[in-house]
């Protein structure tokens, strides 16, 4: 027999009947492995060849996996925005990180974006609360110069005394204009630098959203449809098929299996169910209107 052992993965396409099952073959005659046997890993640790592969990957890494930690997820986006090809197939469910990937364009820099559109919102207030400030305390002043002028003028007696308290008031009436207005202008300077953040973040996050729809590809499948139990990975030139989910504690810490495969049967299944999956997942719909 010339096949030595068979990995195999199994997809359920439909939540009513009908199943892919894609079968990779190694080959105990080593097809297509430059002349090296397939590498059959078991135990603790044994997706770090996955993980270091995919962390050097320059090229492409295309994976199904029905769970994908956050630290993989941030990967796959920073290798997305250095040209590397990523396709990603995963399972819709709400302790799966990976199904952020879908909306990976949209959701990248948004913290970001926010915290620099706050900044902006934040010395707006403050530029105009200290252009409020100013004028009341300079209308304040004019106020106070008139009311020392008539009183000066119409008590003879006490003239002199609110003249100078007319005057001290005045001074503290300046004094806090001053004040207002340098404020005013700290603010507008503040403002502007702020305004020019956001701009340059928005320009940036632009740059590195278009990257990461180019690159990146993700296709999240509802449990309705499909739960995606098939764990594959192809990074560049090299696959594997495994029992590990794309998660640290797969990677990392639960007892797995992991298969090197050959590549291009492997690259022939992933597109296989990629494009069954996508056929199911974007399927027009057939019902009729009310």
């Amino acid at each position: 027999m010339a096949t030595a052992l068979s990995a195999y993965i199994s997809t359920p396409l439909r939540a009513m009947g009908g199943e892919i099952h894609v079968f990779i073959y190694v080959s105990g005659r080593k097809p297509k492995f430059g002349g090296l046997n397939p590498t059959v890993e078991i135990g603790r640790g044994a997706g770090m060849a996955i993980a270091s592969a995919m962390g050097s990957a320059s090229r492409r890494i295309w994976i199904s996996s029905p769970w994908i930690g956050q630290a993989y997820v941030k990967l796959l986006i920073e290798k997305a925005l250095a040209g590397v090809d990523v396709r990603v197939v995963t399972t819709d469910l709400p302790d799966n990180d990976g199904r952020a990937l879908a909306r990976a364009a949209d959701l990248y820099g948004s913290d970001e974006l926010r915290e620099a559109g706050a900044k902006v919102a934040y010395w707006r207030r403050r530029r105009a609360s200290s252009r409020t400030a100013a004028l009341r305390d300079a209308a304040l002043l004019a106020l106070l110069a008139a009311a020392s002028a008539l009183a000066a003028g119409a008590l003879e007696t006490y003239s002199q005394a609110l003249y100078l308290a007319a005057v001290a008031l005045s001074a503290a009436a300046v004094a806090a204009a001053v004040y207002r207005l340098r404020a005013a202008r700290a603010a507008e300077a503040e403002l502007l630098a702020a305004e020019a953040e956001l701009e340059r973040i928005s320009r940036e996050l632009a740059i590195s959203r278009e990257a990461i729809r180019r690159n990146l590809k993700a296709l999240v499948a509802p449990t309705s449809t499909a739960f995606v139990h098939a764990k594959l990975y192809i990074v560049d030139d090299r696959a594997w098929a495994s029992s590990a989910n794309l998660t640290d504690s797969g990677m990392e810490r639960n007892i797995e299996l992991v298969v090197e495969v050959d590549a291009a049967a492997a690259e022939r299944a992933f597109e296989k169910l990629w494009s069954t999956l996508s056929a199911e997942l974007f399927r027009p719909s057939t019902r009729g209107g009310p």
